[in-house]
């Protein structure tokens, strides 16, 4: 980059005709002639060989600007309006996809005019802070612009993620704001509030956080997110600043690396259930909802046969934002009449179930298992409707009725399809009606005994496939899927990088940098935030946890980029965590003392 991660961004989305503040570049050339006409360039590069970087910052802020560089600041100068400036570094390896510097660099923020050299200056030396020279193998004493921007007194401010960096899913933007300027966010500070927004409609699925905004807000930050995204073709973290009705584009980069966050599944209920039940179950909570609430994704159940009970364990990943209740019933209101219909229309089914049923009647398969799926979304969103309160009157009455009055047959059903599916086996299949799949008995294509044999030893079922295994856990790895009990723990925070595994160790808690000492291998560091200087003992650390900040925070940058086990806005654990104390973190997040 010519001139730097920041300046380029900047360059750029003026160029596309984003709002951005005033600004111009201090060059890295501009710095190389302040270097060579000062006569210290040889100076600089022995003490940078001989790791003096202290006495280059010294060196660098005796000096005088340069006449020729004083005039071009001058000029440019007049024409920012402005009483107050943002002098930024833009270092010519910073913000990349696969490492952003998060913080390592310095800028100023609120910085007068008459300051505007000495912190040019500051800019130039941040080149030399030993965290940057620890962070990067490949280091250029020579890669600094600066960027002087107009300083915009913001209203509200904070970071966009344009698609959720801890997550799998594409389908959300995450919006961090907090009210003035964005520092104390991007420092960790303060913990922000958090907006989900679904891509494709604009609309607040989830608010975390007690900030109100309008909603002209939100979309007018949704419609940069989309001109941005659509001009660089790739993910974007955007730092934003709103003053009155102005919203100014700060910065936007690449994502740094994103996180396989583990997907935790809660045991929700336990069945004696055949293989046949099973799909048809899998097929109407899933695909079924899918349908009803225009392909906004459900819950995907894991299903896990145990042979020593003979049940079958169903889990739900009950905390993905793919999987939030609220956004479905949100649709069922949207267009009533449509739902209405659809309800009339499972009527219909039910009384042709009953139909089959009562007479004992053989079964076109096909249809008769159509009908079942049909039904099958109301049922699920029957039973949520007594547990949420996120939906109209008129559809949660239409739920309980239908809950109330039809909701037995579903059972009732499969169980008719399962017995008429055993009277068609032969003999030596029928003991294994359990373990048999609905395609194999509809079409006739039984697999060996021996293969039944295995199914029966304990297998799982998940995303509409059927893994034989006595031994969950490589599923559980390969899948990146957790499995945890629902506790009432002390402390819970949330995750922004995490490996898929509960993390046990000894705490290190960390209130300043005189704690560094008491640090050691694979510990868990426990801080109220961390900041560059934490660079050191980060690469060594087991996981993080912090008591404040978000996903845009440092902790959060930096442990993606890491590859560290990340917990932030645990908003406590300072109080009640000691060093030396033995704890495990739990993949939902919650953080246990173990004896």
């Amino acid at each position: 980059m010519k001139y730097g991660g920041k300046a380029e961004s900047l360059l750029f989305l003026e160029q596309n005709k984003i709002l951005v503040p005033e600004f111009f570049i201090i060059t890295e050339e501009d710095y190389i002639i302040f270097l060579i006409k000062n006569k210290i360039y040889s100076e600089i590069k022995t003490l940078f060989l001989n790791k003096q970087y202290k006495k280059i910052k010294e060196l660098i802020n005796k000096q005088q600007i340069t006449k020729d560089l004083k005039e071009k600041i001058e000029k440019n100068i007049l024409k920012i309006n402005s009483n107050l400036y943002a002098v930024r570094s833009s270092a010519t390896n910073e913000d990349g996809e696969n490492k952003s510097y998060a913080g390592q660099y310095d800028s100023f923020l609120n910085i007068k005019k008459e300051e505007l050299f000495e912190n040019i200056k500051n800019c130039w030396c941040s080149l030399y802070n030993e965290n940057v020279i620890r962070y990067s193998n490949d280091f250029d004493i020579y890669g600094m612009n600066v960027v002087i921007q107009k300083m915009i007194e913001s209203d509200y401010s904070g970071v966009i993620f344009s698609i959720d960096p801890s997550s799998e899913t594409r389908n959300y933007t995450i919006i961090e704001m907090v009210e003035g300027l964005g520092e104390k966010l991007v420092s960790g500070k303060v913990t922000p509030t958090k907006f989900f927004i679904r891509k494709k409609t604009k609309r607040i699925d989830l608010k975390l956080g007690n900030l109100n905004i309008e909603k002209k807000r939100i979309d007018a930050l949704m419609e940069n997110v989309e001109k941005i995204e659509k001009i660089y073709n790739k993910p974007m973290d955007i730092e934003y600043a709103i003053t009155n009705d102005n919203c100014y584009i700060v910065q936007a980069r690449p994502i740094t690396a994103k996180s396989p966050l583990p997907k935790t599944f809660d045991l929700s209920l336990t069945r004696q259930k055949p293989i046949i039940d099973i799909e048809i179950y899998y097929r109407g909570e899933y695909e079924g909802i899918k349908k009803v609430t225009r392909n906004l994704y459900y819950f995907k159940p894991l299903f896990i046969f145990n042979p020593e009970e003979n049940n079958v364990s169903i889990y739900y990943n009950g905390v993905d934002l793919e999987e939030l209740p609220e956004p479905m019933y949100y649709y069922l209101d949207l267009d009533f009449d449509k739902t209405l219909k659809y309800y009339e229309k499972i009527k219909t089914n039910i009384k042709y179930l009953d139909t089959i049923i009562d007479n004992k009647k053989e079964l076109e398969y096909k249809s008769y298992i159509e009908k079942i799926i049909e039904i099958y979304p109301l049922i699920s969103l029957g039973q949520l409707a007594g547990h949420f309160n996120e939906m109209t009157k008129r559809v949660k009455d239409l739920l309980i009725e239908f809950r109330e009055k039809y909701d037995y047959i579903i059972y009732k059903a499969v169980d008719y399809l399962v017995q008429k599916v055993k009277e068609k086996l032969p003999k030596e299949y029928q003991e294994y009606i359990d373990f048999l799949k609905l395609e194999e008995t509809v079409n006739n294509n039984l697999p060996s005994i021996e293969e039944l044999e295995k199914r029966k030893q304990g297998y799982i079922y998940y995303n509409g496939k059927l893994y034989i295994t006595k031994d969950y856990n490589p599923f559980f790895y390969e899948h990146n899927i957790s499995i945890a009990a629902p506790e009432n723990n002390l402390l819970t925070g949330t995750f922004t990088y995490f490996s898929g595994k509960s993390i046990k160790g000894r705490v290190c808690k960390i209130m300043s940098d005189k704690d560094f000492s008491s640090f050691k291998e694979n510990d868990i560091i426990v801080t109220p935030m961390t900041s560059p200087k934490f660079l050191s003992i980060l690469k060594h650390c087991q996981a993080i946890i912090t008591d404040e900040g978000g996903i845009t925070s440092h902790a959060a940058i930096i442990s993606r980029e890491l590859k560290i086990p990340c917990l932030v806005g645990t908003r406590g654990a300072t109080k009640h965590l000691s060093t030396g104390e033995i704890i495990e973190i739990t993949p939902r997040g919650e953080i246990k003392k173990t004896e």
